[in-house]
């Protein structure tokens, strides 16, 4: 009977371990929803209001300096060209950023593996 109590509580240990690891596997998730939720959310209002006041003041540019159009409009497609790629590298900085969202489970995870592991055995042993 002590073996299999033995075995009963060893088995309820380690489904104590895993049920953790799943919850901190949850709550990283549910951290990165949010993230990305945000992220998405500040992001689409950025652009809306960017994009209405780049067109207001462009179209009052050329209103005012009706003679310099061409190069208005040339100097801000220059502009917003470079503005673009300013803002793919920066996306790209951030999602390179955000790709370790299970970091804190994984090294859970191999701290269990390690404390598991049975103990290195001496390898120069007397046998006496």
């Amino acid at each position: 009977m002590k073996l299999l109590d033995a075995a009963r509580d060893q088995i309820r240990q380690l489904l104590g371990v895993v049920q953790t690891r799943l919850e901190l596997l949850g709550l990283e998730l549910a951290d990165a929803r949010d993230h990305l939720v945000a992220l998405f959310a500040f992001t689409a209002v950025a652009v809306f209001f960017s994009g209405v006041t780049v067109v207001t003041l462009l179209a009052l540019l050329v209103v005012a300096y009706w003679e310099q159009r061409l190069a208005i409009l040339g100097g801000a497609t220059a502009l917003f060209a470079l503005l673009a790629i300013l803002a793919i590298w920066r996306a790209s900085c951030h999602a390179k950023a955000g790709a370790d969202i299970f970091s804190d489970s994984l090294q859970a995870l191999q701290t269990d593996r390690a404390a598991l592991r049975p103990p290195a055995q001496d390898s120069h042993v007397n046998p006496d």
